[in-house]
């Protein structure tokens, strides 16, 4: 690959990485004005009929192309929005257990550097915004920092370069064929392609939660 050939494919791979970060932020930002509105209908103040269903007796109600739940700890409610039900991510395989080492109070969010496939980028983004979102929110994991697994793009310049050989809490979200949840003491790899990878996200967010039991 010549030196031009190389710095249009890093152009190229920084735009998409850009892009894939701006919809994370829109994405958020409607999540967080819905679970508002989501969150006054399950305190009985909107006269409105949502669409809600029972899971391991947790409610949750779908708007648009979202799930929303309410979750409790210390008396204190979170209005938590998922991409995926519950039922509809139980079947997703979990292999291993993750060690003391995966409870450390900060966590490190990892992927490999896009090679120019733009969907696939906002899939891995997407997936990093909502596990980023429940850490911070729910379990006040500090010094979430995205990473990536090797320094090869313009993207992954300026971000750590994290494995899960690093020494810290891992989650490594790895673009594969098979779905699945796979933990190995520090590290925790989430997989999947586009759609079925922010369903294994969902799968471990509710396995956390205890939403999942399975």
């Amino acid at each position: 690959m010549t030196a031009s050939s190389q710095k249009n494919s890093s152009h190229h791979h920084e735009k998409a990485m850009i892009k894939a970060l701006v919809i994370v932020a829109i994405v958020v930002l409607a999540g967080f004005l819905m679970a508002t509105y989501v969150g006054r209908f399950f305190k009985g103040n909107d006269g409105k009929k949502l669409d809600v269903k029972y899971y391991n007796g947790f409610a949750f109600a779908k708007v648009g192309n979202s799930w929303y739940t309410q979750w409790e700890r210390d008396g204190q409610t979170y209005e938590l929005e998922f991409r995926h039900s519950p039922w509809e991510v139980e079947n997703i395989t979990v292999v291993g257990r993750v060690d003391e080492r995966f409870q450390m109070p900060y966590m490190f969010i990892t992927f490999d550097p896009a090679e120019g496939n733009s969907r696939q980028t906002s899939f891995v983004a997407l997936a990093a915004a909502d596990l980023s979102s429940v850490l911070r929110g729910v379990f006040e994991k500090e010094g979430i920092a995205a990473g990536c697994t090797r320094n090869e793009t313009a993207a992954c310049a300026n971000r750590p370069v994290v494995t899960c050989s690093t020494n810290a809490s891992v989650i490594y979200l790895k673009v594969a064929d098979e779905a699945g949840i796979f933990l190995d003491g520090n590290c925790a790899t989430i997989q999947g392609i586009e759609e079925n990878l922010t369903m294994a996200a969902d799968k471990a967010m509710y396995q956390w939660l205890g939403i999942v039991k399975k």
